[in-house]
């Protein structure tokens, strides 16, 4: 899924204008991308415009209670995950970046 920001938003100074990001999943309907830093975080859907509406075919998709949408490669979708990611454990870190040099490079 590839999106692109609508415009500036200076509660998101990491997201540049009109900028093309490529979604690498959606928690809660919020999409999960590699920001300007290389961080990827957690930004409202509603600051992009949606170019391309494919999802990765390894994605797994699980709604809500409330119908909000959760979706990850399988490796990615484990509660906590990107809890110990941020808290630097090394199992999570590195699969992360085996799954994102995966499917970066056959989004190319």
């Amino acid at each position: 899924m590839i999106v692109k920001l609508t415009s500036k938003n200076l509660s998101y100074p990491d997201l540049s204008e009109n900028q093309i990001y490529f979604v690498i999943g959606i928690e809660a309907d919020d999409y999960r991308i590699l920001n300007d830093t290389g961080k990827p975080y957690l930004y409202p859907s509603k600051l992009f415009n949606v170019l391309d509406t494919r999802y990765p075919p390894d994605w797994v998709t699980e709604f809500g209670a409330d119908g909000e949408q959760y979706s990850y490669p399988i490796p990615l979708n484990k509660t906590g995950f990107f809890e110990d990611f941020f808290d630097q454990k090394h199992e999570q870190i590195s699969t992360f970046w085996q799954i994102m040099n995966r499917t970066l490079s056959k989004a190319a």
